[in-house]
């Protein structure tokens, strides 16, 4: 049966409802805002990655062909202008230092490429020459090919930057087809043709092979190189010995660089020095009697008197009456030579004497023996332990070894040397390189 009582119950049912509904939906979107947030930064940082990485790859970019360039116009100076090209040549960077056609080829990272690794190659097939760059850089850097036409050797896809423009004249050293299988052998006259050689030794484009004699002409325009022999110094090594022990002294010695010095403590029992005494326990172990000694003494006053002018005077004052006898007796010695008055009076025997009142005195009596004794006097040793420090030595020899050195057997500019090697002063020798100023038109 519905009641007004369920009536309200079913509304406020509804109200919570509600009210959940809300409270999902704030959260839900509170999380869907923070999911947003999170997103918007992670793009960020991808863009940014993006943006450093392509303007890296500008740099890569631009230096590799830089690079490339520079091998490639030194590579066509070998192959073509130098004549070394054959149905397939390989040439490596080193070597193309070596003939003073470019220096060290560096990365964008600024570091050496392998020149070793570093290469030029040519090939020949029936429509061209192919030349292929490899660089090994740090890089990473891709592979280049050019292409250069058969007869006269231009460059298809140089874009002007080239030495090879169609109009140099070299000398093909492909081998005929009745050479192939044997050596073909390059010497110097075979740089430029037989010709040119007849109205002059230089070019106008490639240089000269590298000579000794220097040639002074204002036509031509000199380069020149220094070769050195090196050395990699041999290691030397230190080894040391040393001497025996010595017997052990109690005489100190001291260390130095080539003494060594050892020492240990030894607890040791001794007799002292010889000691004099009065007063000693003779039945102590630790004693030794070395001399005995009976010495007798006495005094000349009794105690309590001291010794003045050869009479003995008590050390005490005294204050009483002394008789006109006593008084002059010498047996008193009256201080201030003064008592307090004079009067007459009986003595001890009841006659009349004349009394000193109240005198102030020391008494004096005669010196004699008092107090007479006998003593001895010892002397001995006491049994004393003492720490004993000992030393003893031996003495340390080194001596030095070398390596024999290692000298090249070719002789390399001085910043070219292999590593480890320096230059041998005095083996310098100087090359020098010509070639034209200008081409005659």
């Amino acid at each position: 049966m519905y009641t007004v009582d369920d009536d309200i119950t079913n509304q406020i049912e509804d109200d919570d409802d509600i009210i959940e509904k809300k409270s999902w939906n704030n959260g839900t979107g509170l999380i869907v805002k923070i999911i947003i947030i999170i997103l918007c930064v992670i793009v960020l940082i991808w863009l940014i990655k993006e943006l450093k990485s392509n303007s890296g790859n500008k740099d890569v970019g631009a230096t590799h062909d830089a690079n490339v360039l520079k091998v490639r116009l030194a590579a066509e100076e070998y192959f073509f202008l130098k004549n070394k090209k054959n149905t397939y040549s390989v040439v490596d960077v080193k070597e193309l230092k070596s003939y003073g056609l470019v220096d060290d080829v560096v990365d964008a990272n600024g570091k050496v490429c392998n020149a070793t690794n570093s290469k030029a190659t040519l090939t020949k097939d029936d429509s061209s020459y192919k030349m292929t760059i490899n660089l090994d850089c740090s890089t990473i850097d891709k592979e280049e090919t050019f292409y250069y036409h058969l007869s006269n050797l231009a460059c298809q896809n140089c874009n002007d930057k080239t030495l090879m423009n169609g109009q140099t004249v070299v000398v093909d050293n492909t081998p005929t087809t009745e050479e192939k299988g044997e050596e073909v052998i390059n010497n110097d006259n075979n740089d430029i043709p037989d010709d040119t050689i007849e109205q002059n030794e230089y070019s106008c484009v490639a240089w000269s092979d590298w000579q000794k004699d220097r040639v002074s002409d204002s036509t031509l325009i000199e380069k020149s190189k220094t070769l050195v022999q090196g050395v990699k110094r041999g290691n030397s090594n230190i080894s040391i010995t040393y001497t025996d022990w010595s017997d052990y002294t109690t005489t100190p010695i001291t260390a130095s660089d080539n003494v060594e010095v050892e020492t240990k403590v030894e607890t040791e029992e001794s007799w002292s020095d010889t000691k004099t005494s009065y007063n000693i326990d003779t039945s102590n172990s630790n004693i030794r009697v070395i001399d005995t000694k009976t010495e007798t003494s006495s005094s000349s006053c009794p105690d309590g008197y001291t010794l003045s002018n050869g009479k003995c005077y008590s050390q005490s004052e005294s204050v009483s009456n002394l008789t006109y006898s006593e008084f002059n007796s010498g047996n008193y010695k009256v201080n201030n030579g003064l008592c307090e008055g004079v009067k007459n009076m009986k003595n001890s025997n009841g006659r009349y004497e004349i009394t000193y009142l109240n005198c102030r005195y020391n008494k004096i009596i005669s010196t004699g023996s008092y107090n007479v004794s006998s003593t001895t006097l010892y002397t001995y040793q006491e049994l004393i332990t003492n720490n004993v420090t000992y030393y003893r030595s031996r003495t340390k020899v080194a001596k030095e070894t070398r390596e024999d050195d290692i000298y090249t057997n070719e002789k390399y500019e001085e910043n070219a040397l292999p590593a480890g090697y320096v230059k041998v002063a005095g083996t310098e020798e100087t090359f020098y390189s010509y070639k034209l100023t200008s081409c005659e038109k």
